[in-house]
């Protein structure tokens, strides 16, 4: 469209088009452009001025700052132009801009060509009309877009200008460089050949792009600066680019967010300017990666590197490519990909393939290869099932959940009827179990077993249904064993790793009767040394079959015998073993129970760590629980709550029971209960109902050890009868899953029993406590929780001082209760010794944050007209600061955050707290993020400021 701007008026929705600005850059050709129009207004001349540019050169601009001068000198300026997708109507841009300065003399275009004559009686009428104009005062007619012209328009040009040469008639035509039209062409040389003068817009220097990106962006102008190259000094690209960069969310990284928008067309250019050699070179390496040598792009392109050289130096040059020390690289993500874009997609897959071809043939290791393989290889590839399942075998250990990804697609390349497919399927099983694909391990693996091409693959599948402790969930699972037992071509080792993992399944589920029996004892001596894995379990079973029968001491020799097994195995490969994690939980829960809790610590620690490393989700519900038992044991209740939580959290996301949901149980009610969580101990309750409702004998023990807990948590022991005897059985069990029973569990048994009236059961319990100390000398926490339940039997205060002095710093919680049993005796009686030992309590509870214990000591306190606080003189413990535990802070939190406020380092602390450093380094962090500060001086002035001045004071 085009209109007259006599009055400085400007086509409506093209202002970045027409605007009248100066383009900067282009002062020498604005000023000569306004010299030259000024002259020849002012003379009452006329003449024809040719100006031409790229596209994007700002010719628009040119013409419209052109048209405002004219206007200005007092010359009657008309505007026209060409359009891209052709006229409807020849001479449409000359009618158009006589119609906008003159009523009536054109409507618009018409539709269709004009009949046969009109053409001829159009032109003249143009032409008349000009000169009328003309002859008024000085007329400028811009006409852009020439080379967009219909023929006619051409011809009415060529033929106006020579006619109405004498008037006072300018024009000025604007056009693309290099028009492809012939008539354009030829109009452009019969003008300059004649009197017309000629204006060239070349591209703007790099100084003068830059300015213009400042003028438009301001501080965000950085962000474009490392793409302005591409724009090859047109200001209509250079706007353009900077919009999409002002509308995005750009980083200087990462570029605009629509920059392969802009730069494609540059790029596509650019592209087109190459040879045909150096066009192949600059899109093979687009596909190939950002980074790359010129031996890659030899290998692919099939070509002797020197003679990639010459096409090398022409890619540099259009500055597609940038050379580094050894290196090629393309300048910026975006360029990249513009180029590859320009690539259909078959093209650059086999691109893609040729290189890894190539890197085969050059021995790259398959790790290197198997995430392009991935993607590129397809059905009956076998060469690249070869490498995946390579590459899935050297990641095993370390990425299990990168070597299922490729083991997978391994499989899926493989014939659905090939045996392969299957063995591939068998090597897949553990590693889809460890990356936490729990429900896709075990599917896979009945099918395996249903499906095997051979003895081997089926007794590999069924051994790692066994390790998954899924008890097979196929049909005839005893069939199943015993058709492997029989195999003559299968390895002896795997099928007595096959035997013991069955038997420790049914151990683990609570069969002790029929797992402990004389078979279990025959399978021990027949599979004896077959192999190292073997012998590890044969270990695991004894010690845990020694716990049942509460062999203690053999228990731990036999937990011992195979941590040194496992020292013995390859690091890498016992990590991925199940039983390599069952036998250090086990391991670590016989250590905390001898009283050895720092290395039962580190021991899970290490092992929680190196899962969560690597990925082996499977195994974490696992090191969580265990984890769990182990702070519920040193008193830290908030942080065993959280690990609980954690655990099930894990379990319920991958479909796993390794964990033994039922020890998680047990501590999760233990710590509801000392802590006071309503919810918790509720749900509890809700999932202990749902173990009485089954026939499982060992969950219904579970279930009913559970309800009595919530009972005593609720003080109705009303119903405890009958679920005594049951909660018994499961503490005289000696283990749960993979966790031995807490004897802290034998001290709230005997009490509830003498609470509920039962004393002939607490009798029964106090006997096997007692037992179980003389059978496990080396457990002194087995002697020290004998002695706290025959003082609660016997109402012996002197019984529990005792216990509690036996407990120690080792247990706490444990130590709290045997403080408080004895003050309460002790208040029976009138001792002003109560007092005392009921502090202690206090004490003992606020540090392991087991707020339910603390209100009811504080009630006994009260009773015995003592207000608990702090003692004259001494800093008031951190529970009792005015709050929730001094700005929110756990006890545990409380207590490092004491030490480290005092100038303990964090292994310091971790020594005085009986905690790992890690434990420590994550209190401290939360302490940090509670208190909202960010070192250590920090919090030392806070500490000393609220807690010890405030302590001190009262």
């Amino acid at each position: 469209m085009s209109q007259a701007i006599d009055d400085s008026r400007t086509a409506a929705g093209a202002a970045d088009e027409v605007s009248a600005l100066p383009v900067r850059g282009r002062r020498t050709e604005q000023e000569l452009l306004t010299q030259w129009v000024r002259r020849h207004v002012h003379r009452n001349g006329g003449g024809v001025l040719w100006i031409e540019g790229p596209p994007g050169a700002g010719r628009s601009r040119m013409l419209a700052g052109a048209g405002t001068e004219a206007a200005l000198a007092g010359a009657r300026v008309l505007t026209g132009a060409g359009l891209a997708r052709g006229q409807l109507t020849p001479l449409a841009p000359l009618l158009d801009a006589l119609s906008a300065e003159t009523d009536g003399f054109a409507h618009g275009p018409r539709a269709g060509s004009p009949e046969e004559g009109e053409s001829y009686w159009l032109l003249r009428e143009v032409g008349d009309r000009l000169r009328a104009l003309a002859l008024e005062r000085p007329l400028v007619l811009l006409l852009d877009d020439v080379h967009d012209c219909d023929d006619l328009t051409l011809l009415a040009v060529r033929t106006l200008t020579a006619r109405l040469a004498g008037l006072p008639l300018l024009w000025v035509l604007a056009s693309r460089a290099h028009p492809d039209a012939p008539a354009v062409r030829t109009l452009r040389r019969d003008l300059l050949s004649g009197q017309a003068a000629h204006l060239e817009l070349p591209p703007l220097g790099p100084e003068a792009v830059r300015q213009m990106a400042q003028d438009i962006l301001g501080p965000r102008a950085a962000a474009a600066a490392p793409y302005l190259p591409y724009l090859d000094g047109l200001p209509g690209l250079v706007r353009q680019f900077c919009a999409h960069l002002r509308h995005g969310s750009p980083t200087a990284a990462e570029g605009p967010a629509d920059a392969s928008t802009v730069l494609a067309p540059l790029v596509t250019r650019r592209l087109h300017q190459l040879s045909e050699d150096g066009r192949e070179l600059v899109l093979t390496a687009s596909v190939l990666g950002g980074s790359l040598t010129v031996k890659h792009l030899s290998q692919v392109m099939g070509r002797r590197e020197p003679t990639l050289l010459r096409p090398l130096r022409e890619v540099l040059a259009a500055q597609l490519l940038h050379a580094g020390h050894d290196r090629l690289s393309f300048p910026h993500t975006a360029v990249r990909e513009a180029i590859a874009a320009t690539l259909p997609g078959p093209v650059r897959t086999s691109i893609r393939r040729r290189l890894v071809e190539a890197r085969m043939k050059a021995g790259v290791p398959a790790v290197s290869l198997a995430s392009e393989l991935v993607d590129l290889a397809e059905p009956g590839d076998a060469q690249a099932g070869r490498v995946l399942r390579a590459a899935a075998q050297e990641l095993a250990a370390v990425a299990p959940g990168s070597a299922a990804r490729y083991l997978k697609r391994a499989v899926e390349l493989t014939a659905d009827v090939c045996p392969e497919r299957q063995r591939l399927s068998a090597e897949l099983i553990p590693l889809l179990w460890q990356s936490g694909d729990i429900t896709g391990a075990r599917d896979l693996a009945r099918r395996v077993v249903q499906t095997a091409p051979d003895a081997l693959t089926h007794a590999e599948a069924c051994l790692e249904l066994a390790r998954m402790g899924s008890q097979f969930h196929v049909r005839q699972p005893d069939a199943q064993v015993r058709h492997v037992h029989r195999r003559r071509d299968v390895p002896v080792a795997l099928k007595d790793q096959l035997l013991l993992t069955t038997l420790l399944n049914r151990l683990l589920a609570g069969e002790a009767g029929e797992a402990g029996g004389g078979g279990m004892a025959e399978s021990l001596m027949r599979t004896r040394g077959t192999h190292p894995v073997t012998d590890l379990t044969h270990r695991i079973l004894r010690s845990m079959s020694a716990c049942h029968r509460h062999h203690w001491a053999d228990a731990l020799k036999h937990s011992e015998a195979a941590a040194a097994g496992i020292a013995h195995l390859d690091p890498a490969h016992a990590a991925t073993l199940p039983e390599v994690a069952l036998a250090t939980s086990w391991r670590a829960a016989l250590l905390g129970l001898s009283g050895d809790d720092r290395s039962a610590r580190d021991l899970v620690e290490e092992a929680a760590n190196e899962a969560e490393q690597r990925g082996r989700r499977a195994l974490l519900p696992l090191w969580r629980s265990a984890r769990a038992r182990l702070l519920l044991d040193a008193g830290q209740l908030a942080e065993a709550a959280r690990e609980t939580a954690s655990a099930e959290t894990e379990a319920a996301a991958t479909g796993v029971s390794f964990m033994g949901e039922s020890a998680a149980l047990c501590t999760r009610a233990r710590v509801a209960f000392h802590m006071g969580d309503d919810a918790a101990m509720e749900e509890c309750a809700a999932r202990a109902d749902a173990c009485l409702s089954g026939e499982d004998p060992r969950q219904r023990g579970i279930g009913a050890w559970v309800t009595l807990i919530a009972m005593a948590y609720r003080d109705d022991l009303g119903p405890a009868e009958r679920h005594l005897p049951l909660a018994m059985a499961h503490a005289r069990r000696g283990y749960v899953h993979a966790l031995p029973v807490d004897p802290a569990e034998t001290v709230l048994l005997v009490r509830i029993a003498l609470g509920a009236g039962r004393r002939d059961d607490a009798v029964s319990v106090v006997e096997f406590a007692e037992h179980r100390a003389q059978r496990g000398p080396r457990f002194s926490l087995f002697a020290a929780v004998a002695t706290h339940v025959r003082g609660l039997l016997d109402g012996d205060p002197d019984r529990l001082l005792a216990a509690a002095e036996r407990y120690g710093t080792a247990r706490p919680l444990l130590g709290a209760e045997a403080w408080e049993d004895a003050g309460a005796l002790l208040a029976e009686a009138g001792s002003p010794e109560a007092r005392g030992r009921l502090e202690r309590a206090l004490e003992g509870y606020e540090a392991c944050g087991a707020h339910r214990n603390v209100r009811r000591v504080r009630g006994r306190l009260r009773k015995l007209g003592v207000k608990p606080g702090a003692k004259p003189g001494t800093a008031a413990p951190a529970s009792d600061v005015p709050g929730a535990g001094w700005r929110g802070l756990t006890p545990s939190e409380l207590g490092v955050v004491r030490l480290i406020a005092h100038g303990a380092t964090n292994r310091q602390a971790a020594e005085r707290l009986f905690v790992s450093p890690h434990t420590v380094n994550t209190h401290v962090r939360h302490a940090f993020e509670k208190l909202g500060i960010r070192s250590r001086v920090q919090l030392a002035r806070l500490y000393l400021t609220e807690v010890d001045q405030r302590g001190a004071v009262g």
